[in-house]
């Protein structure tokens, strides 16, 4: 059995215009000890996601539909106290701007140990703080940090901070939501580094958010792709590295530039995401889409199994009898 489960999650937004879905029908699954990833431009849908397997969403966005198992467990139906116990202790959120995440008038130390005695009352304010002392230095960080205030920080010390808020209950899947987002690269990578050497010693899953699809590739496990609220394609990181099924994804991989292989020219998507109040027939990616056939326009592709484990909602994959080379077979030549 999966640690997590996300089978069909749909989660609604209301609006002037009218209610539609920012997140329709994804699925997928997380296994213990994973890295799995979600990519995808501004808007697809990534973080929404997140936040409605977290049951952080806010008004007025509200899950629509879909079930999310955690070890067996159903969390959609749980009740709401359940869930705030379950949330720290086996699921744990780390969400991007760390500064906004952390109280401006209470020190590192009051808000480390508000969690461990929030959750476990039984503990003395003596070991919470102890624990308090062996959570930063997890995360690389001094304990007289300890008697910070955030803004004594720098922006990679807060967001270490808030990582090892997560960590505080020890939980078995951590969401990570941008949490490198607005810190150099050298801040970057001594942060994605150390949770990654975290995630081997402790041995939490993470589901990883971020832009940064060449960063993704190099930790994560599997990678999620995501396009105007629904999957578009799941794989292995070195599968779709090495030959990416959907046309959106391999759009994405040719955005990057590579820094050892050859020169070649950065090709963007033409065109933009579409209007999710009003989105096109058929595959939403149709109309960005060199490889559109006429099957695109008039039916949703379904996620179908694909090599090495993956899956990919396209038609060009679906049947033989499409009358069409596969996508992957074009990129060759």
């Amino acid at each position: 059995m999966s640690l997590l489960e996300v089978t069909d999650l749909q989660v609604e937004y209301a609006s002037p215009r009218g209610a539609f879905k920012a997140v329709d029908g994804v699925s997928f699954s997380i296994e213990r000890g994973e890295i799995f990833g979600l990519a995808g431009e501004s808007g697809c849908g990534k973080s929404t996601t997140a936040f409605g397997i977290s049951r952080l969403l806010r008004p007025p966005a509200r899950l629509a539909g879909g079930r999310v198992l955690f070890d067996g467990q159903e969390l959609t139906g749980m009740p709401e106290l359940a869930f705030q116990a379950f949330r720290w202790s086996r699921m744990s959120v780390v969400l991007q701007s760390a500064m906004n995440n952390l109280n401006p008038v209470m020190r590192v130390g009051s808000q480390l140990t508000d969690v461990i005695l929030a959750h476990e009352p039984g503990t003395s304010a003596r070991d919470a703080w102890s624990r308090a002392e062996s959570l930063l230095a997890l995360v690389e960080l001094p304990a007289d940090r300890l008697r910070s205030y955030p803004h004594e920080l720098s922006g990679g010390m807060r967001q270490r901070v808030v990582i090892a808020m997560s960590l505080a209950l020890r939980p078995d899947l951590i969401i990570m939501d941008e949490p490198t987002t607005a810190l150099d690269v050298v801040t970057q990578q001594g942060i994605v580094r150390r949770i990654v050497e975290l995630k081997k010693e402790l041995g939490f899953a993470v589901l990883f958010i971020t832009h940064d699809l060449p960063l993704m590739l190099e930790i994560c496990d599997r990678i999620g792709i995501m396009y105007a609220g629904k999957m578009a394609e799941i794989g292995r990181a070195d599968r779709l590295l090495r030959g990416a099924r959907h046309p959106y994804t391999q759009g994405l991989l040719r955005a990057f530039p590579s820094l050892t292989g050859p020169k070649v020219r950065i090709a963007g998507i033409p065109g933009s995401p579409p209007d999710l109040v009003s989105p096109p027939a058929g595959c939403r990616f149709q109309p960005r889409c060199a490889h559109a056939v006429a099957a695109c326009s008039a039916a949703q592709p379904a996620m179908t199994a694909a090599d090495a484990g993956g899956s990919v909602a396209c038609h060009l994959y679906e049947t033989e009898e499409a009358g069409h080379e596969p996508v992957a077979a074009s990129r060759q030549r």
